[in-house]
């Protein structure tokens, strides 16, 4: 099992992703709000406020998608997540990892 976590940083594209992945068969996902820790930085801390000018046009909030799946589904998530955004070739829209997961409690596939 993996656990594919996908930092979402333009949300407009959080219904479209998330359909999809209903289409190919994943059975669930935990959205999560996000920030990013230079928004934070730029917003939070007086000494970096100058900051705020850099990061003008990013998102405050982003959003980060837990989808705890077989092994064999995290290509198609990265196809889904590459076809609905542009990532990785447009930068700064979305990432994504997988994680090996050793036991699982609560979850039925």
């Amino acid at each position: 099992m993996k656990l594919v976590i996908i930092f979402l940083n333009q949300i407009e594209y959080l219904d479209d992703l998330l359909a999809a992945f209903l289409e190919i068969g994943v059975p669930g996902a935990t959205v999560l709000d996000s920030v990013g820790m230079w928004h934070v930085i730029s917003h939070d801390i007086p000494i970096f406020a100058g900051l705020r000018d850099a990061f003008a046009g990013s998102s405050p909030t982003n959003k980060t998608i837990l989808i705890v799946t077989q092994e064999d589904r995290i290509d198609q998530i990265d196809e889904v997540l590459q076809d609905i955004t542009g990532y990785p070739d447009e930068t700064g829209i979305a990432k994504m990892v997988s994680l090996p997961v050793d036991k699982l409690f609560g979850f039925k596939f």
